[in-house]
């Protein structure tokens, strides 16, 4: 695998009824969703002035297994880019298309560097615990489309 990559889905479900499939699969997997009242893209360009298409829709949904980043977090705040997880999701060519990066244990371990004076976990485990989410987004993607 490389160190980064992104994952992708398509559907022929409308885009409100992936979301809110999406919605349903990330909590039924243990995670919790943020910002879902803010996740609309469209909406956030539009009012800062920038045109978009008419029936174009993209949301950035957010989410994360708030038990595992809180317990993280602390111990080194530097995995905070790491825990907060994005399905991007939008309509292009009659789909509604999902899509997500995943990073590598490898990668992440070496953009978080030495562990020493770090309480808790260490960033091997950390790093491998985040692989470990992908995993589970992915099935997550996978169960929506």
């Amino acid at each position: 695998m490389a160190d980064e990559s992104i994952c992708r889905n398509s559907s022929d479900k409308s885009f409100e009824v992936l979301i809110e499939d999406l919605k349903n699969a990330i909590s039924a997997a243990g995670f919790s969703v943020f910002h879902l009242d803010k996740s609309g893209l469209v909406a956030f360009y539009r009012n800062q002035g920038v045109s978009m298409p008419e029936n174009y829709r993209h949301a950035m949904i957010q989410m994360c297994k708030t038990e595992n980043s809180g317990k993280s977090i602390p111990a080194n705040p530097e995995r905070s880019v790491f825990v907060q997880k994005f399905f991007s999701v939008y309509n292009k060519g009659g789909k509604t298309e999902i899509r997500f990066l995943v990073y590598s244990p490898e990668l992440i371990v070496n953009l978080l560097g030495d562990d020493e004076g770090n309480a808790g976990s260490s960033n091997q485990d950390f790093a491998q615990n985040i692989s470990n989410a992908f995993g589970a987004i992915k099935k997550i993607a996978d169960s929506v489309v």
